[in-house]
């Protein structure tokens, strides 16, 4: 009895030691801790981060995901700032639609849009007491608004319902048969929408007037449009003058271009790729007119407009003609600027020639004309307009190391507030007075991760076959021996900087860095180039037809990352794995059928795959980007192109288990009643399955391109971990949610490994 007493005393004493070593004390991350982590709500065109105008309160949006009930809550918080710091935050609302928060004037209420049983309605909020009015409501959810300085003018859009599928055929049609049109999609799920425009203003009443809706005249014809396209997911940018006077935003166009805009080599590679393209147009609330200020191919911020409301900024790529224009054409790495636009006199300047998020509006334009530009990651650039120009004065850096290149900030000119997060550190919040030494840390948002023990990120450089030096981000097993050769899993999508437990805030499927590396696993991942564009053509090596050079580039930077790793004496070259999603997923089929490299798993992810069915059945608007691709359509000479290098010809080539994710798309609006069956017949996982390779297909019917449903990500991830695990660790988790997955698993490692020794 003694003995077990000292035993025990033993033990609580070496456990209250291990409490002071936080190493070995906490526990390894597992898929829900990724799933649960709380960021800023994103908005894309804005940031979430707002500062009221007396400067002295800060309101910010957070998503917290809840698994239990399968949804994304969106909490509202403000804070009061003193003269050095910010005080603790308090929650000011809750919902799970909430967005587009504007301070107004008075510097205690803002608009916001939440949704109220069926609708997304617009709301007046009262930042010290929580009281809410609702100032707008529509037969649809109002998707975006934007509000004049006196708060007596609203330009606001609603979704426009989607058409659906054609009509049925009626009996004649039937018996004598009917025209199928070419290019006719046959689902709906990619069909384009649209949004509608009205305007209401405040009455001498206090009333707000009946809603109007918002017609144009096309800049390129004269056809009247009232109902404006827009990329999926995106945002029309409404930009009202703060006299309420004009109005800027964007949408999809569908006209015929002008010849110069066609001729545009610049333009072209927008073009060419089937990439949708879009105008920003200024609509003149009273006389009606429409114009195009800033006549640019792709317009990309929200607009932000001057004090005065004679001039506006936006981050655009160069006007069409312009000798920014040509000089893109050179700089590669350099595709949208920030220009400054006066409307009345037709003048255009460069402001920036660089911005750290070409999403990002400038921080601040003060009534004297400064302006704050969120130039890199941790810098932001002070401008001013002297003598018809505009031109950086100083520059401000914020002391903070390994900074987010996307961060959310705000300014008042005052102070900096912002989200800091780093490949290890959770999101939390902060404010900095520029010319300090040091920031305040006022909100922490995932404090539940204190006691998760995160796998240690190394910053590594590798070279290229072709001599381009590639950064990247190794994540080392918590308890890594050095000259310990470990399993390998690369990650095809570049990482920006965020913080990463799974993807961080862009959520993309079946990437799972922490719990994976956690496991006891080597995980790679190269970091986004600096440049807007990424690596570009200059970069990809000659010899391919089309543009397959970019693709090969890619296989490119992991055989050689993978050379450098094994000449370390870090990784099993022989127990490797790779992860793709969207275009990379592209990357990945590609590299397992021509790479010199072998993987014992894998896994895309809601990808493009340039295959002969996707080219049949996507419809016009891929058939232009797929024959530049390879050169050419699969008929004729440029054939040999696509039995050379499209996934087609060459799933013999793939002898690795593969997992493929497919999304449904039904929460963004699409239709998924017709993909799962796109989905069973796919070419790839059709190919695989007649040639007995090891394949499995999963399907997430509610799931946009990025999963936000917490249980489809929670499912995505453990999946990936199981996956990794058996192929590359012969791991099998205990009572796995799907019973006969291991089963499955085992009978394709036995097919395979009697395939290999035939």
């Amino acid at each position: 009895m003694r003995l077990r007493q000292s035993s025990r005393a033993f033990f609580c004493a070496a456990a209250a030691i291990l409490t002071v070593l936080p190493a070995r004390s906490q526990r390894l991350v597992q898929p829900a801790d990724c799933v649960t982590v709380r960021y800023l709500n994103q908005e894309f065109y804005h940031s979430t981060i707002q500062l009221s105008p007396h400067g002295d309160m800060v309101s910010y949006e957070v998503k917290a995901p809840d698994i239990e009930t399968d949804t994304n809550v969106i909490l509202l918080y403000t804070a009061h700032i003193n003269n050095r710091r910010a005080d603790g935050p308090q929650l000011l609302l809750r919902g799970t639609r909430i967005s587009g928060v504007k301070w107004l004037r008075d510097g205690r209420h803002l608009m916001a849009l939440i949704k109220e049983g069926d609708h997304v309605v617009l709301i007046e909020l009262d930042a010290l007491t929580g009281r809410r009015q609702v100032l707008m409501r529509a037969n649809a959810d109002i998707s975006e608004f934007a509000v004049d300085r006196d708060a007596k003018t609203i330009v606001f859009a609603t979704d426009d319902p989607l058409s659906g599928t054609p009509p049925a055929p009626d009996a004649d049609q039937m018996s004598s048969g009917y025209r199928i049109a070419f290019h006719q999609n046959i689902s709906t799920s990619w069909q384009e929408p649209t949004r509608s425009l009205f305007i209401t203003r405040l009455g001498k009443s206090k009333r707000w007037g009946r809603p109007r809706q918002i017609v144009i005249t096309s800049p390129f014809s004269d056809r009247l449009i009232k109902s404006f396209p827009h990329v999926r997911t995106s945002y029309l940018k409404l930009g009202l003058s703060p006299d309420g006077k004009q109005v800027l935003f964007t949408y999809t166009i569908n006209d015929q271009l002008p010849e110069e805009w066609r001729k545009s080599k610049a333009a072209r590679k927008i073009f060419d790729p089937g990439i949708p393209t879009s105008i920003m147009v200024l609509y003149n609330l009273t006389t009606g007119k429409t114009t195009m200020p800033l006549r640019t191919y792709l317009p990309i911020s929200a607009p932000l407009w001057s004090a005065d409301s004679r001039s506006f900024m936006s981050v655009a790529m160069s006007p069409v003609g312009s000798e920014w224009e040509r000089v893109e054409l050179i700089k590669l790495g350099e595709l949208a600027h920030l220009f400054w636009v006066e409307p009345a006199t037709g003048k255009i300047e460069l402001v920036s020639s660089h911005v750290a998020n070409t999403a990002e509006q400038p921080l601040y334009w003060g009534l004297e004309g400064d302006l704050m530009v969120h130039e890199k990651a941790d810098t932001i650039g002070i401008f001013a307009r002297q003598s018809g120009g505009w031109s950086e004065k100083s520059s401000v850096s914020i002391p903070l190391a390994r900074f987010f290149r996307f961060a959310q900030l705000a300014s008042d000119g005052q102070v900096v507030v912002g989200d800091y997060q780093d490949t290890t550190t959770p999101p939390e919040l902060f404010l900095y007075r520029p010319g300090g030494k040091r920031v305040n840390i006022f909100a922490k948002l995932n404090p539940q991760l204190d006691g998760v023990r995160m796998a240690a990120a190394e910053n590594m450089t590798w070279q290229t076959s072709g001599g381009i030096t590639i950064s990247g981000t190794l994540l080392k097993p918590p308890d890594f021996i050095p000259g310990t050769r470990y399993p390998l899993v690369i990650q095809e999508n570049a990482d920006h900087g965020q913080f990463l437990c799974d993807s961080g805030i862009t959520h993309y499927p079946s990437f799972a860095p922490q719990p994976i590396a956690d496991s006891g696993i080597l995980y790679l991942m190269r970091n986004y180039a600096e440049g807007d564009a990424d690596y570009g053509p200059a970069s990809y090596p000659k010899g391919y037809p089309g543009g397959v050079g970019e693709a090969a580039f890619h296989m490119d930077i992991w055989d050689s990352a993978i050379d450098a790793l094994d000449a370390r004496e870090l990784i099993d070259r022989k127990n490797m794995g790779i992860i793709g999603f969207s275009r990379s997923g592209w990357y990945t089929e590609f590299i397992l059928a021509h790479s010199k490299n072998r993987f014992k798993a894998a896994t895309v992810a809601d990808n493009v795959q340039y295959n002969l069915s996707e080219y049949w059945m996507d419809g016009e608007g891929s058939i232009p980007g797929f024959d530049a691709m390879y050169g050419g359509p699969p008929y004729g000479q440029s054939l040999r192109n696509w039995m050379q290098y499209s996934i087609s010809f060459n799933l013999d080539r793939i002898h690795t288990p593969l997992l493929m994710e497919v999304m449904g798309y039904k929460r963004s609006g699409g239709n998924p009643e017709t993909i799962p069956a796109l989905a069973q017949y796919d070419e790839v996982f059709t190919g695989l399955n007649r040639l007995d390779s090891p394949v499995e297909l999963y399907f997430y019917p509610n799931e946009g391109h990025q999963p936000e449903g917490p249980r489809a990500r929670l499912a995505s991830l453990q999946r990936n971990l199981d996956w990794y695990r058996f192929w590359l660790q012969g791991f099998e988790r205990d009572d796995p949610r799907d019973k006969n997955q291991y089963e499955r698993w085992q009978r394709f490692k036995d097919i395979q490994s009697d395939k290999l020794s035939n």
